[in-house]
């Protein structure tokens, strides 16, 4: 049985791959960012250790204490708007944390299978023309939250350039599913669309950015594809977890009003700024190829999870 080590294991996709990975039959050890937060994981989830990215000497004992063979780096902000407002931590979380995390790996486990989860955003205007975007497109980020990533992925070049670890990064694409923040915009979007009140409220709802192309892939496809790129990613190598196929903000919207069962017409927010970011599509053959993963769920049934576990909320409230 393989031990593997997960960071940022208590987030969002953390927690769902988590428990997709030991029904798999892998002892799995997650590593939260403190105390409080390793007790509550352990409640609901079984071992942890505390792994704050940002403290070498933290993430290098974490490391030494669980000799993994297998690492997944979740871990850090990942929020662009917290990246945006928080600059230093953003840096710290994400950058350094990378750092930290492949330094620990080099001297304790140096022959470990990792995978970095980097993000879409790297990408920033480059696929402005709707075009998928494949992985040796020039990056163009246009926010903090891209730029850093950018770097962090320079970082893990440098580790495999100077020690030839074990390292591939995966680029994820938007997802959403059960669990995820309401910072996200598809859960505060899903939030909004199941408390409105068309007696108090009308029957028009305004959202910024409709015309805007993005992806929506379902959790669940994402941790199955971390999953892949385990045991099948290739080192220095780098993998879009997307599915090729993007459609409007607008067309996300209304399938969430649709499945909330709400009787709302969608306009244009007025006077909301240009994007920088028209559209973002990702080409998957290359972890299609390589590693044998491509998604199985559709938009649909991606808001459709989100939605039914926020409806599941306000039942058991």
């Amino acid at each position: 049985m393989k031990t593997l080590f997960v960071t940022g294991a208590e987030g969002f996709t953390g927690t769902h791959l988590v428990q997709y990975l030991r029904r798999r039959g892998y002892e799995v050890v997650g590593g939260v960012r403190n105390r409080a937060r390793k007790l509550a994981f352990e409640r609901q989830h079984g071992r942890a250790i505390v792994c704050d990215v940002s403290d070498a000497i933290n993430v290098a004992r974490a490391v030494a204490g669980v000799k993994p063979e297998g690492i997944i780096h979740l871990a850090g902000m990942a929020a662009p708007h917290d990246a945006a407002t928080e600059p230093l931590a953003a840096y710290q979380s994400i950058v350094t944390g990378w750092a930290n995390l492949l330094d620990a790996v080099r001297r304790a486990v140096p022959r470990a299978r990792v995978v970095m989860a980097s993000a879409c955003e790297v990408y920033g205007s480059a696929g402005n023309d709707g075009r998928p975007l494949r992985e040796d497109t020039p990056l163009r980020p246009v926010n903090t939250f891209g730029a850093l990533k950018a770097t962090a992925e320079s970082i893990a070049r440098t580790f495999f350039d100077a020690y030839h670890m074990n390292v591939s990064i995966a680029r994820p694409f938007h997802y959403t599913g059960p669990g995820q923040s309401d910072r996200s915009f598809f859960t505060a979007v899903a939030r909004r669309v199941l408390g409105w009140n068309p007696a108090a409220q009308g029957d028009v709802i305004e959202f910024p950015d409709l015309d805007c192309q993005r992806e929506l892939l379902h959790v669940n496809d994402v941790v199955e594809a971390y999953h892949h790129l385990l045991e099948e990613g290739r080192p220095n190598e780098v993998y879009n977890l997307s599915s090729g196929q993007s459609c409007t903000v607008r067309q996300m919207v209304e399938a969430i009003i649709r499945l909330a069962r709400q009787n709302l017409r969608v306009t244009p927010l007025a006077n909301a700024d240009a994007p920088p970011i028209r559209a973002l599509c990702g080409d998957n053959t290359k972890i299609r190829e390589q590693c044998g993963w491509q998604p199985t769920r559709t938009m649909e049934d991606a808001v459709r999870s989100l939605v039914e576990a926020l409806q599941g909320q306000e039942t058991t409230a």
